[in-house]
């Protein structure tokens, strides 16, 4: 079924087109006397005949019945069907059928494609020859599709236009391209052949960016006749999507995007990840039938393992250029089938001699220094055995090369004492970057180098006020600093949602890191400042004013985006913090992300939550040590359906409990919670009789609202057990009610069952709303709030009688189940509420 998401547009566009057909001699009126007067009275009724409906459904698809009787959806097979008609047999184009597509919520591909409009006009049912209901014939759709794009073709400008391709390619760093015409030649090679895979390796520097965006420039241009007046025909791609890994990484959920986004499929990009995951596989499927497509990943080696994963399978018709510093490591290697590998080396004499020419000059146009100038002029009027000295040491790297000319320049050092420098250096590649850094490192000021040391603490590219914080320098220090890093091209700012943020390459980032660790005593009070930093991020937007309590204080009921934005970098403070065997330091951070982690990542809460336990119990901190075994762990093992072991560390974090004074609230609160969470745990072994005597046994600790919250849940599960669902349905709504003494919360357990139970008493409209209560931000939802709410409404759904819908809503919450966490307890529910609506339909 195809959901018209703007029907009063979706109407429009269709009554054009059927009215359109009124004039067409199959679907004339036709009067005879005494003839049966239902078929072939009006040109609705014919086509009505010609799809198997109604005039009335026609009728009504095209708001001729009122704006209230246009449907919310239609078989995709009649649409369709009356879009074929529509397309055969009248002068309606490509963009009307566009427009028409966009009001509904059938995924589009923009521009439109030749193969993309023949996948929809297949799923056509109309009336054949034998009056039974087929999809047309394949060869009548490929002449329409034919004629559709010839249309356009012709109503456009006809002076001639370029190949026209989709790409996202990056803007090239210079007008002309040197040399590599080898390695070019080999590249080609590869591309006309039936191997899917090239990988282009070799060191920092060496040109492995600039060959592969110079190649995907290649494929985008009828000629390439830009590399020293040399013509090579390169095979046309219709779609080349470019991805940059370099230090920060790619994640699989951006990789998929960039391709979504691509292909015209945007409406896939807020879906979960193995949604996108198998939709973008099918679009490039489909794209790939009819058109080609490259994709090229940059620094290959630095992004996420789903990526090689999703690569190495790809559909027919895909080529896949990779990058990588060295050759891809042997446990992915084995799953690239007949993978041509380019090992770049330095550029050979006469190409390097020109490269070096070339960076003169183009040094010598931009700078207004004389001394400058007459440094440059000098160095290019040079005897060629200099020129050629300088290339040896610099073993031909670009990159080296480059670095070179911009020291002969900015320091007023003559080449031949560059090069007997270099020289000394030594002729790896990796002590060749040392002294050009090196060198670089010495003019630098004191500020300039503590922002160059701690850039290898951020795992995303990090902001002014991040950076700056660590690098303990204030506002005015930090920006001359930065300056003068981009100055030196060590940086580059790039905004990200608004913000300024700065990326350096890898081998800055490395180069700085190394330097840090010569300086002990200013890394450990960067790392104080960093680590505090986040601390004092995590209290900004995570921590209430209540409840007031050192652990429940973090309880979720604010927007988490800041949080998700900084999330790779306070992550990388843990894994230190663990690693470095600061414990005091992990245990304030996983207080502080206990809950957080419920909603994005359970499994990161219980290998945090343990070590977290374990660092308490050391430290004797006993209370610290319950809260985070009876709830971070106690409660996340049970979520994972992992009940032996929550029951272990329930009776752990309880048994802590008695060497603490019993005057302490926290102490009284954790009693009541472990002893509930017992209970909640022998409800999901189905035994209520013991769950009931432990919350009789609660019921006479005083506790705080907090938990009283809680106790009500479990208590309400219990009823629910039971089918008292009217008694069930008052203890959620006054859990729900005691969690506003202390600014509320977004519990998914009391939205999700109060909803449950409304349902089951036909309370439809009040379910609905609990439903919508687990999102906080509908479009920024996570994971785990949808699989509930998708969920809920699932059952919602099917007692309405909607059962397509339902069906629908619980295989959305079953595959956000697979791609979040497939051990999630409700999984076996979901699914076999799935499996009940399936027998059903």
């Amino acid at each position: 079924m195809a959901e018209i998401e703007d029907r009063k547009k979706f109407a429009e566009l269709l009554s054009l087109g059927v009215t359109e057909l009124k004039l067409h001699p199959n679907y004339k009126i036709k009067r005879k006397k005494r003839e049966d007067g239902s078929i072939g009275q009006s040109y609705i009724a014919n086509i009505a005949n010609e799809l198997g409906v109604s005039s009335n459904t026609i009728k009504s698809w095209i708001g001729q019945m009122g704006l209230k009787y246009i449907p919310g959806r239609i078989d995709e097979g009649k649409l369709f069907g009356v879009i074929w008609i529509i397309l055969k047999k009248t002068d309606l184009d490509i963009d009307w059928f566009s427009r028409l597509m966009e009001t509904t919520s059938i995924p589009i591909l923009k521009p439109a494609l030749p193969a993309w409009v023949s996948l929809c006009l297949e799923k056509a049912k109309i009336l054949g020859a034998d009056n039974s209901f087929d999809s047309p014939l394949k060869g009548d759709i490929e002449k329409v599709v034919n004629q559709l794009f010839h249309n356009k073709l012709q109503s456009e400008d006809t002076t001639p236009k370029e190949h026209f391709t989709i790409h996202n390619l990056p803007t090239r760093w210079s007008g002309i391209f040197i040399g590599r015409h080898i390695d070019l030649e080999a590249i080609r090679q590869w591309v006309i052949s039936p191997s899917p895979f090239c990988l282009i390796s070799g060191w920092a520097g060496i040109g492995k960016t600039t060959i592969a965006l110079e190649v995907s420039y290649a494929c985008v241009q009828e000629h390439y006749k830009e590399i020293e007046n040399l013509e090579m025909d390169w095979p046309k791609f219709n779609s080349v999507i470019w991805f940059s890994a370099d230090w920060k990484g790619l994640t699989f959920s951006d990789f998929l995007n960039t391709i979504a986004y691509q292909l015209g499929r945007i409406e896939q990009i807020n879906r979960s990840i193995e949604e996108k995951r198998f939709v973008v596989r099918n679009a490039l499927a489909n794209y790939a039938k009819g058109e080609s497509v490259l994709l090229v990943i940059d620094s290959i080696d630095t992004a996420e393992s789903e990526i090689y994963e999703f690569i190495t399978n790809l559909p027919q018709g895909v080529k896949v250029l990779l990058t990588s510093r060295a050759n891809l490591q042997q446990k992915y290697r084995n799953n690239f089938r007949d993978m041509v590998t380019i090992q770049l080396k330095g550029l050979e004499k006469d190409d390097a001699l020109n490269y070096l020419s070339y960076e003169v000059q183009q040094h010598m146009k931009v700078s207004n220094s004389s001394n400058k100038q007459e440094q440059m002029e000098q160095l290019l009027n040079s005897p060629r055995e200099i020129r050629e000295e300088l290339i040896s040491a610099t073993a031909g790297n670009p990159k080296a090369i480059a670095l070179s000319i911009a020291y002969i320049a900015d320091d007023d050092i003559p080449a031949q004492q560059l090069i007997e420098e270099l020289g000394k250096a030594g002729y790896s590649l990796l002590e060749l970057f040392d002294f050009l850094f090196g060198r670089t490192w010495e003019r630098c000021n004191e500020d300039t180098l503590l922002l160059w040391k701690v850039l290898c603490f951020f795992s995303k590219p990090p902001d002014e006020e991040s950076w700056a914080t660590v690098a303990g320098l204030d506002a005015r220090r930090f920006h001359f600093a930065v300056d003068q890093m981009k100055l030196f091209a060590l940086i580059q700012g790039e905004r990200i949602e608004g913000k300024i943020h700065y990326l350096g390459h890898q081998t800055v980032v490395a180069y700085g890191e190394q330097r840090l660790l010569e300086d002990k005593q200013f890394e450990n009070i960067a790392r104080k400042r960093w680590s505090q930093y986040y601390i004092q991020y995590l209290d900004n937007h995570l921590k209430r004013d209540l409840p007031d309590s050192i652990y429940w204080s973090y309880l979720l009921g604010r927007d988490l985006e800041e949080i998700k934005k900084e999330w790779l970098n306070v992550l990388k403070v843990i894994k230190w913090a663990n690693k470095s065997d600061q414990k005091e330091l992990l245990v304030e951070l996983v207080i502080r992300i206990s809950h957080f982690l419920s909603r994005i990542n359970l499994p990161l809460r219980i290998k945090y939550g343990k070590i977290a336990a374990d660092y308490t119990k050391q430290l004797r901190k006993h209370t610290h040590e319950a809260f985070f075994r009876i709830d971070t762990l106690g409660w996340a093992l049970m979520e994972v359906n992992n009940l032996d072991e929550s029951l272990l560390q329930i009776d752990a974090g309880l048994k802590t409990l008695d060497q603490l004074s019993s005057d302490n609230s926290d102490v009284y609160d954790l009693k009541a919670w472990g002893l509930a969470l017992k209970a909640r745990l022998f409800l999901k072994k189905n035994n209520p009789k013991k769950a009931e005597g432990i919350l009789k046994e609660v019921r006479e600790i005083s506790t705080t609202p907090v938990i009283q919250h809680r106790i009500l849940l479990v208590r309400g599960d219990l009823f629910m057990l039971y089918k008292n669902y009217e008694a069930a349905i008052r203890l959620y709504e006054e859990a729900n009610e005691i969690s506003l003494i202390y600014g509320g919360e977004k519990t998914i357990e009391a939205y999700f069952n109060l909803g449950v139970a409304y349902v089951i008493c036909d309370k439809l409209e009040q379910a609905e709303k609990c439903f919508n209560s687990l999102l906080y931000q509908k479009n920024k939802a996570n994971q785990i709030e949808l699989i509930y709410y998708h969920y809920g409404m699932a059952q919602l759904l099917l007692r309405k009688g909607a059962h397509i819908k339902a069906f629908q809503s619980s295989e959305k919450a079953i595959n956000l189940i697979n791609s979040w966490e497939p051990t999630i307890s409700i999984r076996k529910e979901v699914e076999e509420f799935n499996d009940v609506i399936k027998r059903n339909i």
